[in-house]
């Protein structure tokens, strides 16, 4: 598990340390006149997902971005990320079958040009606090893991964790943001006849997550790790983690719907199992880039 993940940290550097585009260079122009795009939006898009690895699948997810701003408060922004009903159905030879989902998972990051937090202290104006990070919170809710002929499958209740954000960026190209995290998980009986098990951990988790994403949205990565001790019902106390890792870079768009070459690796302590892939994603709907202008034809 260290060794790919440190293969994806590194070519995900190697990535941003290429020339980032500005809003000029995101409309290309073939030779006939046609335009097309050369920058793309990663946070709003439906996609498909087929991998290869130890297993082979495919799988889809929504993800929308949006700000929040305020009218008496121009420097401070919420930037919001969501994505819905993102699943993976695996197909494995020799191996039963998979499923993995969530139906929904968000990241909120408030993001002050200054750092400040306003106090209400006092019967007086309010104090401003500054703060060398910006604070945030991820919110996931009904993540669910199912694998053929096994005799429970898990349901991941509620995730939760507040963070502070210490890159402080405007937008989402980089995030590296850490917190505690709780968790509640749940084992079901596969025939539905009760609970079998449960995981908690209130907040006696430590999350880390990384992202960076090119100004071009060619090329993106995200590291995310979990780890510390959690209490199952079983046997107390003990200690997990999770990680994983994922680069993404866009190779081709056809009218401009990018596709993209993928490369991900999964570690799980409780299932004492590491899963690495590699696969393609589709573009099958996505907002545009608003540098790009008049959008159509193919872009290599």
């Amino acid at each position: 598990m260290g060794a790919a993940t440190r293969a994806l940290v590194v070519a995900a550097l190697v990535a941003f340390g290429h020339h980032q585009a500005s809003a000029d260079e995101c409309t290309g122009v073939t030779d006939v006149g046609d335009r097309f795009a050369t920058c793309f939006d990663l946070g709003n898009r439906l996609s498909l997902t087929t991998a290869y690895g130890g297993d082979s699948g495919f799988g889809a997810g929504i993800a929308l971005r949006h700000e929040i701003t305020f009218d008496d408060d121009p420097d401070l922004e919420w930037k919001m990320e969501h994505q819905i009903l993102d699943s993976t159905y695996t197909l494995s030879l020799g191996a039963p079958d998979s499923f993995t989902g969530t139906f929904y998972a968000g990241r909120y990051l408030r993001h002050a040009r200054d750092g400040h937090l306003l106090l209400p202290l006092g019967s007086g104006a309010p104090k401003k606090l500054f703060l060398p990070f910006d604070i945030g919170a991820i919110f996931e809710i009904g993540k669910l893991d199912w694998r053929h002929m096994d005799p429970t499958f898990t349901i991941g209740v509620v995730r939760v964790a507040p963070l502070i954000d210490l890159a402080r960026s405007k937008d989402y190209k980089r995030i590296f943001a850490i917190g505690p995290a709780m968790h509640w998980d749940m084992e079901v009986d596969r025939t539905f006849n009760g609970i079998t098990q449960q995981t908690i951990a209130p907040f006696t988790e430590g999350l880390a997550t990384i992202r960076l994403e090119s100004n071009d949205g060619l090329y993106v990565a995200e590291l995310r790790a979990e780890a510390d001790t959690a209490w199952r019902s079983d046997r107390g106390w003990h200690p997990e983690a999770r990680a994983s890792a994922e680069i993404e870079r866009i190779m081709i768009a056809i009218n401009d719907r990018p596709i993209a070459l993928t490369a991900a690796v999964q570690y799980d302590s409780v299932r004492d199992e590491t899963i690495a892939r590699v696969g393609l994603r589709f573009v099958i709907l996505d907002r545009t880039d608003p540098r790009v202008s008049l959008r159509r034809g193919i872009t290599p």
